[in-house]
């Protein structure tokens, strides 16, 4: 019978601050700590008492709280490659939302699945439920398909993601369906340089998608997503060109781009 792995102490120590940064900032009792991360209470105490040496903790002096200190500061202040990747589209994600008055994400791959990044609310009412940092099955959605389809091995990555656990609980025919609508969304990425995914997560609702690329990596994608009749054929091939359009009017040191099909006039979908 195999036993848990005991935790490393820079694995306790990251568990507590991670712990404590989702806390109250009035503080926790060590006693809380310690239960709550089922961790050994002297244990916690000389974590806490490390943390304490390096000002990542703090403890409150009237009542024995602990809570993050001033020496978290350099690490929360800290930009992620993400959160940079966030801040440098959001002007174009603005712009694409207040040319069609539709919603708009920005997502990346976390594993198998796509993460919303960003996120720009239409005026008019969407019947879509969406919120930063919500997660989708890659393979069953736009964004998540663009990305895919802008890598030179998107069909050996496609069989791995297509083992994304929410997928195997699907029947067998459900599975081939998905399966078949991203081979297709390759073959239109191919020729157009975007993605579709049309009533396949949510009914009445229909999402075209562009891949990024910042800096030669395709690791992004946006995503204009609509009700259905507001999104016919003959329309989405817009909604993609007006993506590209926005981004191509950053600054030229950003290095982000665009699929190069998207750089001719827009044509409607066959």
């Amino acid at each position: 019978m195999s036993t848990a792995k005991p935790m490393s102490s820079v694995d306790r120590a990251l568990t507590i601050v991670e712990y404590l940064a989702t806390s109250p900032s009035s503080g926790v009792a060590l006693s809380q700590i310690a239960g709550d991360l089922n961790i050994n209470k002297a244990t916690a105490h000389n974590t806490l008492s490390t943390l304490r040496a390096r000002h990542w903790v703090e403890q409150d002096a009237a009542n024995s709280y602990y809570r993050l200190g001033e020496g978290i500061r350099p690490i929360a202040n800290y930009r992620t490659s993400n959160q940079r990747i966030i801040d440098m589209l959001h002007p174009a994600l603005t712009a694409i939302s207040q040319q069609f008055n539709e919603l708009v994400h920005l997502g990346t791959l976390v594993g198998k699945e796509v993460i919303y990044l960003d996120k720009i609310e239409p005026d008019r009412p969407i019947r879509v439920v969406s919120r930063i940092g919500k997660t989708a099955s890659a393979v069953r959605t736009g964004l998540g398909r663009a990305i895919i389809a802008a890598q030179p091995n998107r069909l050996e990555a496609l069989k791995w993601f297509m083992t994304e656990p929410k997928l195997l609980e699907l029947s067998a025919k459900t599975t081939q369906e998905i399966s078949e609508s991203v081979h297709a969304n390759f073959a239109r990425f191919d020729s157009l340089g975007w993605t579709q995914e049309v009533e396949e997560n949510e009914p009445g609702i229909a999402c075209v998608a562009v891949p990024i690329t910042i800096d030669g990596r395709t690791n992004v994608a946006i995503s204009i997503t609509t009700p259905i009749e507001r999104s016919p054929e003959s329309r989405r091939p817009l909604y993609a060109h007006g993506i590209a359009a926005e981004i191509a009017q950053l600054p030229p040191m950003l290095r982000v781009s665009t699929p190069p099909q998207l750089s001719t006039a827009p044509t409607p979908e066959a």
